[in-house]
């Protein structure tokens, strides 16, 4: 039986000559002691965790975005492996990291992440057999063959460690991949690793006082621990380390009818596995190039660089702070705070500010010469009707969505936006402003704490989009927001009396501002108490608006595998006659609602579906305005928004019900007759 290449790599790095290799001169410690077999739960005995550690983190964060906005090595806002370029560039070790895990002073073994979903009591369990050819699985096994460094980053969730982690996520330090093997875990068949500090000339900052009376893997002198032994397997005829002592070499071969047998039966999950002291001891490091692996992350003091800056993407990353090593994100348009951090622990004092203003960028340098979009990057499915007598001078475009309503594009043209107060002055004077533009946490984020990709200020009637942004009044808002307000109703009010509806002027305005590389994903704006109406000014960076189904309409079908009671069945649905074919007979009570569910299942297919196709692609530019109009629009349908790179703003207005007198209050306006628009 013969293995794939990439199996055989698995076994690559036993094989290294040592006396090839060069070697890190670095001084080495006798071991105290012969090393015996050591198993998990003499490494981690799950003693209560103890605030007597080393020294502190280098870098460390509140929030897992934090550390993703901030560290270049580590952009990965889910799952435990970060990876670039089919590389690992990083690795979480936290809450979940399966059993048979251990953390020593210098090595890690941990699962590999992918291809799981989590039980009833929250851990994560495979649902199928993990793939070598996989995503992650080959970015860890490429990044093993090159021994590219991975930074480590622990969460306070992790047991494996007897000491109390300072911060919800705290960075180790540079690791190496030594070892990437599979077991059976479970039911099904999983990849698991080896981490290696590079540097084992000193002791980590997470390690504990009392280490001398433990396995010291950095107490290991060349020569005291031998190889792990390696067999080659007489079923498949591949190599196979021994990993552990108990219950002893297993060819690891997933593929192989051997696999994870000892005498041909597997061994029962209940037996105590014991690692082999050759195995977890081992120093890969002690052969690799002596380079200086460089720092984890750029730390200097960020106030001595210009005052003035741009909107490109590395104006909104996260710096670390010089003073107290936290990871900064940009909350607020103009600046980097330590202080400003919606979860700031109370024993957190730091005050690390940096001032930074964005230079004026010429409107010219984002509308002028810029590429066209391809025709497949504006697929439509849904061709509008064109008008462009009605409200000349703009071009009118009326795409009528089925079960949802109408979406009115007004095309804008340098004769509207050069007027005066018109899209070019609004461009222009809105950067002069100090509109407190920040970005806020998400409301139904997976991970705790995210923050929005984009600054908001939100101004009339409180309104929750995928946020909670605190309300300014009318009363309070610059003329420019009023001069936008007033272009937003007049395009509200044309849109709504075409389609027979009835006007209400809009009571709020949300002002979002947009850096090179942010966007807002697919949402939708269905407040309860929201009108169903609303427009959208475009000012700078041309954009793309996306309009698509939402998934538990599209399908049928929700997140949780149930069916969707409410399902109206909408033109160009998945299975759009299939269903209609079924409903009635469930609504007829000839189906129980289990089998309803099971039949249904059967047309569209359970979890792991595919996106939605989307229904629309809208190139927005500088001027444009788009009102969306019609209840089921943002019922059954979502939408998102994703700039160009440049400077970018986004007025949005809408009609929002209230009863409280504060909220009506900070609705009321009055425009003066510069602000009143008439559409020229």
């Amino acid at each position: 039986m013969k293995e794939s290449p990439r199996r055989l790599d698995i076994m690559k790095d036993e094989q290294m000559n040592p006396e090839a290799a060069p070697r890190l001169s670095r001084k080495r410690a006798r071991a105290d002691s012969v090393l015996q077999p050591v198993s998990d739960n003499d490494l981690n005995k799950g003693s209560v965790p103890t605030e007597d550690r080393r020294g502190n983190p280098p870098i460390w964060a509140n929030t897992r975005q934090q550390v993703v906005d901030a560290i270049d090595w580590y952009r990965s806002m889910q799952g435990g492996v970060a990876h670039s370029n089919k590389r690992c560039t990083g690795f979480l070790v936290d809450g979940d990291n399966g059993g048979r895990s251990v953390m020593t002073d210098e090595a890690i073994i941990t699962r590999v992440g992918g291809g799981s979903t989590k039980d009833g009591e929250g851990n994560l369990s495979l649902k199928k057999d993990q793939s070598p050819d996989g995503v992650i699985i080959t970015a860890v096994m490429t990044s093993m063959q090159e021994h590219q460094l991975v930074g480590v980053v622990i969460g306070s969730n992790n047991k494996l460690l007897n000491i109390k982690i300072p911060h919800r996520y705290c960075v180790l330090d540079w690791f190496i991949i030594t070892d990437v093997w599979s077991e059976r875990i479970g039911k099904f068949a999983g990849y698991r690793l080896r981490l290696e500090k590079l540097d084992w000339s000193t002791k980590g900052w997470w390690t504990g006082s009392d280490t001398q009376k433990s396995l010291q893997p950095g107490n290991v002198h060349e020569g005291s621990v031998p190889n792990p032994p390696v067999r080659t397997c007489g079923e498949c005829g591949l190599p196979s380390k021994q990993i552990y002592a108990e219950p002893g070499w297993m060819c690891l071969q997933p593929t192989c009818s051997q696999f994870w047998k000892i005498g041909g039966k597997e061994p029962s999950p209940a037996a105590p596995f014991v690692y082999n002291p050759g195995f977890l001891n081992n120093r890969l490091s002690t052969h690799l190039d002596s380079h200086d692996p460089g720092a984890l992350a750029q730390i200097f003091d960020r106030n001595l660089e210009p005052s003035l800056g741009s909107a490109d993407r590395e104006e909104w990353k996260g710096i670390v702070c010089p003073h107290c090593h936290k990871c900064i994100q940009r909350i607020t348009w103009d600046a980097w705070d330590c202080s400003n951090d919606p979860a700031r622990g109370p024993n957190e004092t730091c005050n690390y500010r940096v001032e930074r203003k964005i230079r004026e960028i010429p409107l010219d340098s984002l509308v002028r010469g810029v590429k066209p979009y391809l025709p497949k990057q504006l697929e439509c499915t849904i061709a509008p009707a064109i008008d462009r007598l009605t409200y000349a001078p703009y071009e009118t475009r009326i795409y009528e969505i089925p079960g949802g309503g109408w979406i009115t594009h007004f095309v804008a043209n340098d004769q509207i936006n050069g007027r005066p107060s018109g899209p070019n002055d609004l461009f222009d004077r809105l950067q002069k402003l100090d509109l407190g533009l920040r970005r806020y946490p998400l409301t139904n984020s997976q991970v705790p704490g995210t923050l929005t990709c984009h600054f908001a200020v939100n101004y009339g009637v409180p309104y929750k989009y995928v946020v909670s942004v605190n309300s300014k009044a009318f009363s309070e808002a610059p003329t420019e927001i009023l001069t936008a307000l007033g272009r937003l109703s007049w395009a509200t009010e044309q849109a709504v009396k075409r389609s027979g509806g009835e006007y209400q002027p809009p009571n709020e305005l949300l002002a979002l501002g947009y850096f090179e590389q942010m966007k807002i994903g697919f949402h939708d704006d269905g407040e309860k108490d929201l009108g169903p109406t609303i427009a959208t000014l475009s000012l700078g960076s041309r954009s793309r608006m996306f309009v698509r189904m939402k998934a538990k309409y599209y399908y049928g079908v929700g997140d949780g595998g149930s069916h969707t009671i409410d399902d109206p069945i909408l033109p160009g649905c998945l299975k759009e006659r299939e269903r209609w074919a079924l409903k009635p007979d469930f609504e007829a009570k000839k189906l129980t609602q289990p089998e309803y569910k099971q039949r249904l299942a059967a047309l569209v297919g359970g979890k792991g579906k595919k996106e939605p196709p989307k229904l629309l692609r809208l190139e927005l530019k500088h001027g444009d305005l788009v009102v969306m109009h019609g209840a089921g629009l943002q019922k059954y349908f979502e939408h998102s928004v994703q700039p160009d790179n440049g400077l970018r703003f986004a007025l949005t207005a809408r009609y929002i019900e209230t009863s409280d007198k504060a909220d009506l209050e900070k609705g009321s306006f009055r425009l003066d007759q510069h602000q009143v628009y008439d559409g020229h």
